[in-house]
């Protein structure tokens, strides 16, 4: 007898197909729905093999495996194809294609703008970071687009089961990301009923979201590899020049690739050899050793690759308009990672950070301690270095207790 859940639901196919009507709509490009299509067009010859003809998450996670599951630690490599399994997700269960992302948004609409702007403001005033509110930013952009996919156009009229939908559409996320959401919504939601724009404190149904620590240990590059991967640089060229000393602060430094990239030529203290930054993240200053390798990898891409501009940014675009770029080089680092030969697990990411754990696990392992790391890496508390001792082995052994059997 065939699953009377099934005839009701839309086959691939026919999901595809009301997804091709529905994207132009929402103002996707041609190019991406077609580089989308390719991938749903992957989808369906793998599911007609299994003789399944209706979609599910099971299929889609398989899918994802089965095509490119051995580089999984490549972001770039498997994150159009994630999204686009994703999107069919949404579409069947919510009727809605979340945006992917907010940097191409340029503002709230007129119906949040108001609320959403000042509860931003107010994270602001009360000290959060600017690199926390842009993250914010995003989830906000998110909500926003739910609920007016869901016809609710005014704050005030938001019920339960708006909530109950919008915390069940986050289920793709990682534990950590969904905790952060319902932390920001909480906040959210307080802010909201201190200025009246809600008869209800909707926290209060917001689901408690517990996260899996210590599962997903961050990948780590010994000494020797991280020479490796320096050494497979080309610095023969002007971006390579500009690549490898940004990979110099990261890799030697421990600088975040957010703060390497906003490095200013007034940030180095060349007589004194010091590198003095107020970081992205935390909005702390850091001080730190201006190392004579890592000195002289700026001073080439300086001398040979930087193009002529005006821009007060140490590291700026090869293209007009030569100013700042926000690229994280996630993709470069696999690419170098991949060119030394070294070998990662494939279901765990490497990328800038990947330099910055390295550095707090090599420290850890010669006998540093957590101030000395969380003062290196610019952590604002000592705490935020406990992930590092995870990593090491013989530090875990001298944790062991002895027990009396």
């Amino acid at each position: 007898m065939p699953n009377v859940d099934n005839m009701k639901r839309k086959t691939i196919r026919e999901l595809v197909d009301d997804l091709n009507y529905h994207l132009p709509e929402i103002d996707y490009r041609p190019s991406t729905i077609e580089r989308l299509n390719a991938d749903w067009k992957k989808l369906i010859a793998y599911a007609d093999t299994r003789g399944i003809e209706v979609f599910t998450m099971e299929l889609g996670r398989a899918f994802v495996w089965d095509e490119c599951g051995s580089i999984l630690g490549d972001k770039d490599t498997a994150h159009t194809l994630n999204r686009a399994i994703h999107m069919l997700a949404d579409f069947e269960q919510y009727g809605m294609v979340f945006k992917q992302s907010s940097a191409t948004l340029k503002g709230f609409s007129d119906e949040y703008r108001q609320l959403f702007e000042g509860f931003l403001e107010h994270l602001s005033k009360t000290g959060t970071a600017d690199g926390s509110i842009a993250t914010w930013k995003g989830r906000l952009f998110r909500f926003e687009y739910f609920l007016l996919s869901s016809g609710v156009m005014d704050f005030h009229q938001i019920e339960p089961q708006h909530i109950f939908t919008y915390a069940e559409s986050l289920s793709c996320f990682a534990s950590g990301t969904i905790g952060a959401t319902i932390r920001c919504l909480r906040r959210l939601f307080d802010y909201a009923i201190q200025n009246g724009r809600h008869h209800t404190n909707l926290v209060e149904i917001l689901p408690d979201v517990r996260r899996v620590q210590n599962y997903r240990l961050p990948t780590v590059f010994t000494a020797d590899e991280v020479e490796r991967i320096l050494v497979v640089v080309d610095r023969d060229n002007a971006i390579g020049k500009r690549n490898y000393a940004i990979l110099m602060l990261v890799a030697k430094l421990g600088l975040r690739i957010s703060d390497a990239r906003g490095l200013r030529f007034d940030s180095i203290d060349w007589q004194n050899k010091i590198i003095s930054i107020v970081q992205k993240k935390t909005g702390e200053p850091l001080e730190l050793p201006l190392l004579e390798d890592v000195g002289w990898a700026i001073i080439d891409y300086l001398r040979h690759g930087r193009p002529q501009t005006s821009c007060e940014l140490v590291f700026v675009r090869h293209n007009a308009p030569y100013d700042g770029f926000k690229d994280s080089l996630q993709r470069i680092v696999v690419q170098y990672v991949r060119k030394a030969g070294i070998k990662t697990p494939a279901e765990k990411p490497i990328g800038m950070h990947t330099f910055r754990h390295s550095i707090a696990t090599t420290m850890l392992k010669n006998g540093a301690k957590y101030t000395d790391i969380a003062q290196t890496l610019g952590h604002a508390v000592p705490e935020s270095a406990g992930t590092y001792l995870s990593l090491d082995e013989e530090q875990l052994r001298g944790c062991a207790l002895e027990v009396d059997f």
